[in-house]
């Protein structure tokens, strides 16, 4: 008898004949959730790169200032009220560091970037070999006054022959935080 005249077609199949088929899920399971471990965690680095600061490195070993170009480093205190440039060296005098100090008063309720950005590029023209400046924000600084206090010490964008050109001013920018 053929299956055509039996109504039964080759599909068909016999309840004893039937075999349940378990899937193993398992490695499928563990495959994702160490997936899902390192794009978290690689997310998490993405957002800690975004952020250039460097850390402090050792000096070349050149006490001379004769020698080499003096090398300041700044330091940049923002609270709520205003920012507070400061200078440090070793070698130059107190006078000298109390000369280049200056307070930027907010106007308004902005604190005052370009006004920094251009004492900076000032400092920059007469210690050409400057490249690092501390910056230390008060708790209560927002994070975006921070990265704007960043982005106004790292550059100054400027026209060379008719193209903009970006002048590096302090661009080893270190965070650092008060001590209470």
């Amino acid at each position: 008898m053929s299956l055509l005249n039996s109504g039964k077609s080759q599909f068909d199949s016999n309840e004893e004949e039937a075999e349940e088929i378990f899937l193993n899920l398992m490695p499928m399971i563990d495959i994702m959730t160490c997936l899902l471990f390192f794009l978290l965690l690689s997310f998490g680095a993405v957002i800690i790169a975004l952020i250039n600061a460097s850390v402090p490195v050792i000096s070349d070993g050149n006490p001379d200032p004769t020698v080499s170009q003096l090398k300041i480093t700044m330091g940049l205190t923002i609270t709520k009220k205003g920012m507070v440039l400061t200078a440090s060296h070793d070698k130059l005098s107190e006078e000298e560091l109390a000369k280049m100090k200056r307070t930027f008063p907010k106007r308004g309720k902005e604190h005052d970037m370009k006004g920094l950005a251009d004492y900076l590029y000032s400092l920059k023209k007469k210690y050409p070999k400057s490249s690092s400046i501390v910056i230390t924000p008060a708790r209560d600084v927002k994070y975006s006054v921070l990265v704007l206090a960043m982005d106004a010490s790292r550059e100054r964008p400027m026209k060379v022959k008719g193209r903009p050109y970006n002048l590096p001013l302090f661009p080893e920018a270190v965070v650092s935080t008060l001590v209470e």
